[in-house]
């Protein structure tokens, strides 16, 4: 295979749109290389009006003819016009596209003129090779050897001008066309679909109403203008042409009737869609498909799942496609219900589907949706042709499932067999990473993710880096995730949300809010969730000024009738009632509870935590209940902040009662919290005895080597210092620093409780063993935020400037204390 043709031609200058060119050395450079390289999206073969070039023309049987021709020609010495154009064809034909200039070359040496379709084909072997140049001088060829009146040609040039994305010079070949070869329908469509394909859709609009005033416009034409209104979203438009449609007295043509159903789901008014459907009078599986996808594209799975029974039920001459499942099993995934994917899995195995890729892929996240990864497993591995969406709907089953073993394993699979991971892949990988942050083991594997990442200089992307910095997040490694936010080129609101939710995760609450308000005054693009990781930093420092002002902002944008995310508005109010519960106004929480016109489990869960933590033990608990006569299932959080409540009004035994309807009537696992309110309550009651208990089943249930047991015995250790139940408080104590020596609030709480019995050696001792192990407490500081600025407070320091006012103060409190007979106790203080 020769890598350049020369074409030899006689010195001729032919005016183009963008200048002269001379063919006394009119050169065509290609290599194979470049059919594969650069080609863009909209060159995909399956949309391309004019390059449908299916990939079984290259097929051996395909090269084997055209090197058959090739052989035979190289044979004859007569060679003429309709052999060297039937050689060209043949190339073309067969994929060989820069074998098909050769036979070209001989033709101009010889000056053999070939005819329409081999120069047709010619253009198409340009476009093939992305060789603008190379299309543009064959124009000009062409211009000379007098094709410029040739329709067929000329179609072949508007097509190849197209692929390349030159639509104005598409459109000047079209304009240039005489006025005799514009009767003819398939060029004005070939324009338009010129248009569709680069999504130029009030230009197809405008050819369709030039076409319209020639009088071409028939069926075909009418489908074509109505799916690009409503791929574009222009429904006033495509209403104008249901009109026409209606006029011209197609409404029995049944494909012209299943583009309207299409047209009016894509702008949304399913209504309309519906009605229509049941309009038409000879459906077929097309307008079967366009109904049950319209539904199921505006968030009716119910209604498409019914729509398919119905199909089903019509007769075996309306046979469902590959088309048909795939709208089915994402519906069956939007309705949560595994049966009924179950029997849709059995409908494409008994019609023969199952090895469709598509198919197959829909398939497999269905069952990963709902947990059955091996069901998901065993189709991935009976499936012959496997696509990077095939590698990549495991992947993010796994991570989805918590799997991240099985999703780097495929990670490594699909790089030992040839298959390169994509953006999404890794995306998918990274978060698994992040699942599990106590595992070290996982961030290795996430470090060695990022170092091919790093080689692979085409995969560095937004959504990969977005991926990493939270995932060195999770790991507590801010300095990574710094260096990876710092030097990203581009960033999207998911950086900064993910940059801000790194800094909040590892309590540097004041860079968090630094990056929020960098991000407000430069105007850069926020989202609801920068502002509910905002909130929550306002909620960790019971920043109330500032979580009021934030408030104001979300109510000015998330409340303007011009925002198109109103689900936004649901977490924001969400982040708001905990902001306003933990920066002690329970008020203003409840306020924007009232407010909602929306609730979800989460805005009941923040209003009875929210009381539960301001000692509310009644209106907790009446939440609560309202909550459950809505209909609403409570979740975790939910029943931690019940037993909150229970544990601060003394109500043990419905707190116990709440505690065993957790389990048995909602099938949830207490976690460890759980349990520490459990201890708490039966603590608070002195009920020792059952509160040791407790915490006994609690690290059998969680597993006694899990890094959170000693804190069960911590809460039973707190509750026996403040009793004073020494016994069982050393017992606690000892327990706690068999799992955890370095624990120096253990130390603390046992001498205090040694202290509290009078035991002074012992708590002298126990401080020793402090010393001696290198371990202090460090000074606790409280604050308090007046304006905008903040009073921070430390033990010991003297440096605020106000401080001779703020002593004078404190001890006026103290005066006024004393003289109503309060004096404070020093049990815990080391001198006897």
């Amino acid at each position: 295979m020769s890598s350049v043709v020369l074409i030899s031609a006689s010195p001729t200058v032919y005016h183009s749109q963008k200048g002269p060119l001379n063919l006394r050395r009119f050169r065509l450079r290609f290599s194979c290389e470049k059919t594969k390289s650069n080609i863009n999206s909209y060159n995909n073969t399956i949309c391309n009006p004019f390059l449908k070039f299916s990939q079984d023309n290259r097929l051996s049987r395909g090269d084997e003819k055209a090197h058959n021709a090739q052989k035979m020609f190289d044979e004859m010495s007569d060679r003429n016009e309709p052999l060297c154009s039937s050689l060209i064809l043949s190339h073309v034909n067969s994929g060989n596209f820069s074998q098909a200039f050769s036979p070209f070359e001989m033709m101009i040496r010889e000056g053999i003129r070939p005819n329409g379709l081999a120069s047709g084909g010619l253009l198409k072997a340009s476009s093939y090779l992305n060789d603008f140049s190379l299309g543009r001088q064959l124009h000009g060829w062409y211009i000379r050897a007098g094709f410029g009146l040739d329709v067929e040609i000329r179609m072949s040039l508007l097509a190849m001008y197209s692929n390349f994305g030159m639509l104005d010079e598409a459109r000047r070949v079209f304009d240039e066309t005489p006025i005799c070869a514009l009767n003819n329908a398939s060029f004005w469509i070939l324009m338009i679909n010129s248009y569709v394909l680069h999504r130029c859709w009030s230009e197809v609009i405008r050819m369709f109403g030039e076409m319209l005033s020639v009088g071409l416009v028939g069926p075909r034409e009418f489908v074509t203008v109505v799916n690009a209104c409503g791929s574009s979203g222009e429904e006033k438009g495509g209403r104008v042409i249901h009109g026409m449609i209606i006029k011209d007295r197609l409404t029995d043509v049944t494909h012209v009737m299943n583009s309207l159903v299409t047209f009016y789901a894509r702008c949304g008014n399913l209504e309309d869609a519906n009605k229509l459907f049941k309009t038409i009078s000879r459906k077929d599986t097309v307008s079967w498909n366009s109904i049950i996808a319209a539904n199921e594209q505006n968030g009716d799975e119910g209604s498409a799942l019914e729509h398919f029974r119905e199909m089903l039920r019509v007769g075996p001459e309306l046979r469902p496609s590959r088309v048909t499942f795939l709208s089915v099993l994402s519906a069956v995934c939007g309705v949560s219900d595994l049966k009924l994917g179950r029997e849709v899995h059995a409908q494409i195995l008994h019609i023969g589907l199952e090895a469709d890729t598509s198919i197959a892929n829909s398939l497999i996240t269905m069952y990963a949706k709902y947990g059955e990864m091996d069901k998901s497993r065993a189709i991935f591995e009976n499936l012959v042709v496997k696509d990077l969406i095939t590698w990549n709907s495991m992947l993010a089953g796994f991570e989805q499932n918590g799997q991240q073993e099985s999703c780097f394993e495929f990670i490594r699979r699909m790089l030992s067999v040839g298959n390169r991971p994509d953006t999404h892949s890794l995306t998918i990988a990274i978060s698994a990473v992040s699942l599990s942050p106590c595992r070290l083991s996982f961030l290795r594997t996430g470090k060695e993710i990022h170092g091919y990442v790093l080689k692979r200089a085409n995969l560095t992307s937004v959504p990969i880096h977005n991926a990493m910095i939270t995932m060195y997040g999770k790991y507590n490694q801010v300095e990574h995730a710094e260096k990876i936010f710092v030097r990203m080129g581009n960033r999207d609101s998911c950086s900064w949300n993910a940059m801000m939710d790194c800094y909040l995760t590892n309590s540097h609450v004041g860079e968090t809010q630094m990056i929020f308000l960098d991000i407000f005054k430069e105007r850069m693009s926020l989202d609801h969730l920068s502002f509910s990781i905002i909130l929550t930093s306002c909620s960790r420092l019971a920043s109330l000024h500032l979580g009021k002002q934030i408030h104001s902002v979300t109510f000015k944008l998330f409340n303007d009738q011009r925002y198109p995310y109103k689900d936004a508005l649901l977490s924001i109010n969400n982040a708001l009632i905990s902001m306003y519960s933990k920066c002690g106004s329970i008020n203003d929480a409840a306020k924007v509870f009232s407010s909602m016109e929306r609730r979800d489990v989460f805005s009941w869960t923040a209003m009875i935590t929210g009381y539960a933590f301001h000692g509310m033990a009644s209106e907790s608990l009446e939440m609560f209940d309202r909550m459950k006569a809505n209909g609403l299932q409570p979740n975790h959080i939910t029943f931690l902040g019940v037993l909150t409540a229970c544990a601060h009004r003394g109500l043990v035994e419905e707190g116990t009662n709440y505690f065993h309807s957790m389990m048995k009537d909602y099938g949830l696992n207490p976690s460890i919290e759980h349990y520490a309110c459990m201890v708490d309550q039966l603590a608070r009651s002195c009920q020792f005895d059952r509160a040791k208990s407790m915490v006994e089943i609690g690290i059998t249930s969680i597993g006694p080597k899990d890094h959170n047991s000693p804190n069960l015995w911590k809460v039973l250790l707190g509750a026996c210092h403040v009793h004073k139940q020494l016994e069982l408080g050393v017992e606690a104590a000892t327990k706690i620093l068999e799992l955890d020596p370095e624990d120096e609030a253990t130390y603390i709480l046992l001498s205090n409780l040694y202290v509290s019995s009078g035991l002074w050696e012992k708590a002298i001792s126990v401080r020793k063993a402090m010393r001696d192990k290198g371990l202090g407490k460090e000074p606790g500081y409280s604050w308090i935020e007046i304006g905008n600025r903040r009073h921070i407070f430390v033990a010991g320091d003297d440096s605020h400037p106000l401080r001779k006012e703020i002593y004078e103060k404190l001890d006026e409190l103290d005066f006024r204390l004393r003289k109503i007979c309060y004096t404070p106790t020093n049990e815990s203080t080391l001198n006897p």
